[in-house]
């Protein structure tokens, strides 16, 4: 059964979990996950000529966005004195930088390092072929941006490869939070195992203060 979550040709999620070997919400977790937005996927992608959906064990991408919600939706600007209108062009700039000082090198790149880490679910891809997309709040709207010129240099097509897309605050939380709460909920009854059952709580305990 394939969950919808949005507004149709604007902004949705869609997912699906599919029966997979192994027990526990890790393997439980496994299925397809669409992005949608103005009504083209962002993780579809083609590979050897095949188009594909993203189908993964959808794990990483809740654990990510349950624990960097606070810093997609809160106030943690890029910390680099650089301007730029997108975030992608933010990184891009900042990879720029150039120093004979190996500390002032270590510093700058630690910092883009960091605040990609809470606003990219890239470095949490788990292995898989997972768009390299960035949210972060601007004022009372959220900024999504993609760019996969890294999966482009190993072959890899994303059918949107690149781009961005602003929304309101607000519809942002309600598509994001109505696909966490359901897919959470799933989980919750494909498992008795107490460590798991422990997770699905620290994660729903992680968003619960930012559910609108």
């Amino acid at each position: 059964m394939t969950h919808k979550f949005g507004i149709k040709n604007k902004f949705e999620i869609q997912y699906n979990l599919v029966p997979n070997q192994g027990e526990g919400i890790f393997c439980e977790s496994w299925g397809s996950f669409k992005m949608l937005v103005n009504g083209v996927d962002i993780c579809e992608y083609t590979d050897y000529e095949n188009t594909k959906d993203y189908t993964w064990n959808l794990y990483f991408i809740i654990e990510w966005l349950c624990e960097k919600m606070q810093y997609i939706i809160g106030y943690d600007p890029f910390p680099l004195p650089i301007q730029a209108d997108t975030v992608t062009n933010l990184i891009e700039k900042a990879n720029e930088f150039v120093t004979d000082d190996d500390v002032e090198e270590y510093l700058w790149f630690q910092a883009k390092s960091l605040w990609t880490s809470k606003h990219s679910w890239f470095s949490n891809r788990g292995g898989s072929v997972l768009t390299n997309t960035y949210f972060r709040r601007v004022d009372e709207q959220v900024e999504i941006s993609w760019c996969n010129d890294f999966w482009f240099d190993k072959g890899i097509k994303f059918v949107n490869p690149r781009g961005c897309f602003i929304m309101p605050k607000s519809e942002f939380k309600k598509v994001i939070f109505d696909f966490l709460k359901n897919i959470l909920n799933e989980l919750e009854t494909k498992t008795s195992c107490k460590a798991d059952e422990e997770k699905l709580l620290e994660w729903k305990k992680a968003i619960q203060l930012f559910e609108p």
